[in-house]
């Protein structure tokens, strides 16, 4: 596990109780990030997967933190190009709505996959922002 982390900022025009639903339940994320979402992701000690239509690779990811405007998903061992890796969101009240602050940390500075994931992980909070802020699910990637 390396020091390098991809970080990202975004505003919603909605309060942190309204984005964190999105973070915090199986239907909420599978609202934005992939419809194929299983498991429980509310409470730490919880495990949720994530599956993409592209690969025969589920994500499996451990809540480690869901609380007062935090949640951190940990990568166990799928993908194997993110396992050992950390996926956080902080959730800040801000005037208008509310503050995102993303990192996805533990990668090494050299790995080819930052190349890959960054502009991806942008593409997926875009989303979740518009999705929050619409109330509506529509999520990115639809098996």
């Amino acid at each position: 596990m390396g020091d390098y982390t991809i970080q990202a900022r975004f505003e919603a025009g909605r309060s942190p109780e309204e984005i964190m639903k999105w973070l915090t339940t199986t239907e909420g994320i599978a609202g934005w990030w992939s419809d194929t979402v299983t498991g429980s992701a509310g409470s730490p000690g919880d495990e949720f997967h994530v599956s993409f239509p592209t690969t025969d690779v589920v994500f499996d990811l451990t809540v480690a933190e869901a609380h007062d405007g935090v949640v951190r998903w940990d990568v166990l061992e799928s993908p194997p190009w993110w396992k050992g890796t950390s996926i956080r969101f902080q959730v800040e009240p801000a005037e208008g709505g509310s503050t995102l602050l993303f990192n996805h940390g533990g990668f090494d500075p050299d790995d080819p996959i930052i190349a890959v994931i960054t502009p991806a992980w942008v593409g997926f909070l875009d989303n979740l922002v518009e999705v929050a802020q619409s109330g509506r699910p529509n999520p990115a990637v639809v098996n």
